[in-house]
């Protein structure tokens, strides 16, 4: 399993008010802070003439998961959802809405504090694990702060979508190949960014987790 930060030192700045995401960026090997409207129109992200997913919702097409090759570990049960707020049978949200500053303004229950009965001095990290079918897996550190100014659902999708710009960026430098095409990453032929819809955070084992990514298909 490869490992895109090189600084475990746990290099990030977190307080009640914001988080130091260019701090973040740099250790966990996202080389800029990138803003909703440089995904959008960057071309390391790739454009799939199929893709093109509109972050107003208002895309008609069809979400199915990404798959992902993950062990079956000792699961604790803790899942935590993303949906859009005003839509009824939401089951998540755009991957590029939640890269806003303030998180997507569309998110449900977006203030909501995430893992209340987690003692942050002891664990103040968690371990994301993408391991995107084709890929070989990488791991990005989620800060979920402390406990006196813990993580909420809208902190938790930002830096899980900066989590997914690091892995595109990957992807696109060539850095971490693709082993078959299927679900290929990037470029005329590979998903977009754009594409990309977050559903869930779940606990594969111990300090483990991964996230359930639907992709927009136009049909």
């Amino acid at each position: 399993m490869s490992h895109p930060h090189q600084d475990n030192g746990y290099g990030f700045n977190y307080d009640s008010h914001s988080f130091n995401y260019d701090m973040d960026n740099n250790t966990q090997g996202i080389h800029q802070v990138v803003l909703p409207h440089q995904v959008s129109g960057h071309s390391s992200f790739g454009v799939n003439s199929s893709s093109s997913a509109s972050s107003s919702g208002t895309s008609h097409g069809a979400e199915v998961f990404v798959p992902m090759n993950l062990p079956r570990g000792k699961r604790n049960g803790s899942t935590v959802l993303f949906q859009v707020g005003a839509e009824r049978n939401s089951l998540s949200i755009p991957l590029e809405e939640c890269l806003q500053p303030g998180g997507s303004p569309r998110l449900k229950n977006p203030h909501e504090i995430m893992f209340p009965t987690l003692n942050r001095t002891q664990v103040p990290f968690l371990k994301l694990v993408i391991a995107w079918s084709g890929y070989d897996a990488v791991e990005y550190l989620i800060n979920i702060g402390t406990n006196e100014a813990p993580i909420t659902r809208a902190d938790l999708a930002r830096q899980i979508a900066y989590s997914f710009v690091g892995f595109f960026n990957l992807c696109n430098d060539g850095i971490l190949p693709p082993r078959s095409l299927s679900w290929k990453v990037g470029g005329r032929d590979g998903y977009s960014f754009q594409q990309m819809h977050l559903s869930a955070f779940w606990n594969i084992e111990g300090n483990s987790w991964a996230a359930s990514i639907r992709v927009l298909q136009q049909t």
